[in-house]
């Protein structure tokens, strides 16, 4: 009897351990979900004040909601042009070099382990290389070629810097695909191009996902290249239309907050709609076998 109760006690108490354990996890989510969504919630309610109330009541509901602020953030901050600017860019870089990004990392899983790892690393160290650093010969190579203040200039840019997030995701990817496949359609007659494009570039389809939503963010948001190559209004991206509110003795708080919240939209909605195949991307080369 009393070897019973002893383990019924043991069993109480082992349910009453994990009781906490899952309490303590959902707590610390819903306080960590607070934590950004608090600052997102303040930035809509003060995209919809003028810059008095911003200043006078910056925490409160607004006392006329201007809904002005996102009219007006759609002419005065271009964002007609730097809109669709900045989708035309993303979109191209994007897509290109992850496309380039699964050619090398095929390529890479393909070959003798000394051989791939050394260039597997010369791609990644490039994740190593701040902008700051190659701006200047960034700068005076597209000035020589004739695409310096054109869209060119950003969108081959962009290309290069997301390979080496391209090669770190998707080549642990393709190393763990079954090489039986590969083997099984070369004897079958297909051709090297076949094989990438029908058999391994729909199997790495999580992955491909994953890169897209990483470096369709930076891109998206980018401000330091767009800033110093894109002079010309025509070829404006958002983030530099955005800054134009901001002044040095007087900034139109509303109409920034409002035009955050604009270039911001597409970014959610896209990973909202691709949410599950972003996690098991990044999962899929975890394991191999």
């Amino acid at each position: 009897m009393n070897h019973s109760s002893s383990r019924e006690l043991k069993r109480s108490q082992s349910d009453l351990g994990i009781l906490m354990g899952k309490s303590a996890r959902t707590a610390v989510l819903v306080i960590a979900s607070l934590w950004v969504l608090a600052p997102l919630l303040l930035m809509v309610i003060a995209s919809f004040k003028s810059v008095p109330e911003f200043f006078m009541n910056p925490f409160g509901l607004p006392e006329e909601w201007k809904f002005s602020n996102y009219s007006r953030a759609w002419t005065d901050a271009n964002l007609s042009l730097t809109l669709p600017n900045t989708i035309i860019v993303t979109t191209i870089a994007v897509l290109i070099s992850t496309i380039l990004s699964s050619m090398i990392a095929y390529g890479l899983s393909r070959k003798k382990k000394k051989y791939a790892m050394g260039l597997y690393i010369l791609f990644v160290s490039g994740l190593l290389v701040p902008v700051q650093a190659i701006i200047l010969p960034l700068f005076v190579m597209l000035k020589a070629v004739g695409l310096f203040g054109t869209l060119l200039a950003l969108i081959f840019p962009y290309i290069a810097m997301g390979l080496p997030l391209g090669v770190l995701v998707l080549t642990p990817i393709a190393s763990a695909l079954p090489r039986e496949l590969v083997q099984a359609a070369r004897m079958d007659g297909a051709s090297e191009w076949q094989i990438y494009w029908r058999i391994v570039l729909p199997l790495m389809k999580p992955g491909l996902i994953s890169v897209s939503i990483l470096n369709g963010v930076w891109m998206w948001n980018e401000f330091f290249i767009p800033l110093i190559l894109a002079f010309k209004p025509e070829v404006q991206t958002m983030p530099v239309g955005i800054v134009s509110f901001i002044g040095s003795y007087s900034t139109e708080w509303g109409l920034v907050f409002s035009s955050v919240i604009v270039s911001t939209l597409p970014v959610v909605i896209a990973y909202l709609f691709m949410t599950r195949q972003f996690q098991s991307g990044l999962t899929a080369g975890a394991v191999k076998g």
